[in-house]
């Protein structure tokens, strides 16, 4: 009898370790499948419940999205099609009784640079610098990132200067000459994202470079405007 109770009790306690088991992967995955998708446009959030993971392929409102970048988008009767930013998009679902796009096509209609994935934060960033916008130099400065602009328009070496890091909007820069300042020189109307969506500003640092630095090479300021927290910054390398 010693031996059948103590049989019972080992089962009893197998089974209870198995349903417990059991009950903290579902609630895992349950967990993971309710994690709420962030859409966002340069770290501008694309706000619509219509916005959902299909396969594999992040599908975005369309509406939402044009609306961040205070575009008018049209569709056709069927709503199966739409025209962004003068470009046609195809093969729309709907999902929540909104027009969805896969977010690839979105990005291109609009020239953007750059899309990532994060799937720990189920967040989806869509980089949107304005047009001809590319990198000045690939390398990393810790604590800034990669520098970006338009030379062709004449944004080097005043500005706009944007840093990227890992996909993401990270600042955008102006460098002013110590001569202009000591002239009392004016600059009206710098350039900011010329039509693209921006993040609120978090912090701006103001640091002087009195021998100037590659890029620029005469003493001066540089103002560097940032989207992120002093403590983000800091984990750039």
């Amino acid at each position: 009898m010693k031996q059948v109770g103590l049989l019972v009790v080992l089962m009893m306690v197998l089974f209870a370790n198995t349903a417990a088991a059991h009950s903290s992967t579902s609630a895992s995955e349950a967990k993971k499948k309710s994690a709420a998708l962030s859409v966002l446009i340069n770290g501008v959030p694309v706000q619509s419940k219509a916005n959902h993971n299909r396969n594999g392929k992040v599908y975005v409102s369309v509406e939402a999205f044009a609306t961040v970048l205070e575009q008018k988008v049209s569709y056709n009767s069927k709503h199966t099609q739409a025209v962004l930013n003068g470009k046609t998009i195809a093969n729309l679902l709907s999902n929540k009784g909104e027009a969805t796009a896969w977010v690839k096509d979105l990005a291109d209609a609009i020239g953007a640079q750059m899309v990532t994935w994060d799937p720990q934060k189920m967040e989806l960033y869509v980089l949107a610098l304005p047009k001809g916008t590319i990198p000045l130099d690939p390398a990393v400065v810790p604590a800034m990132g990669a520098h970006w602009a338009n030379p062709q328009a004449g944004d080097a070496p005043m500005g706009p200067i944007y840093g990227v890091y890992k996909g993401k909007l990270v600042f955008i820069e102006y460098m002013i000459a110590q001569e202009d300042f000591v002239q009392g020189k004016s600059h009206i109307n710098l350039g900011g994202t010329k039509g693209m969506p921006m993040p609120r500003i978090e912090q701006t640092d103001i640091e002087f470079q009195p021998d100037g630095h590659p890029g620029f090479e005469v003493p001066h300021y540089d103002i560097h405007n940032y989207f992120v927290t002093d403590e983000e910054q800091q984990l750039i390398k």
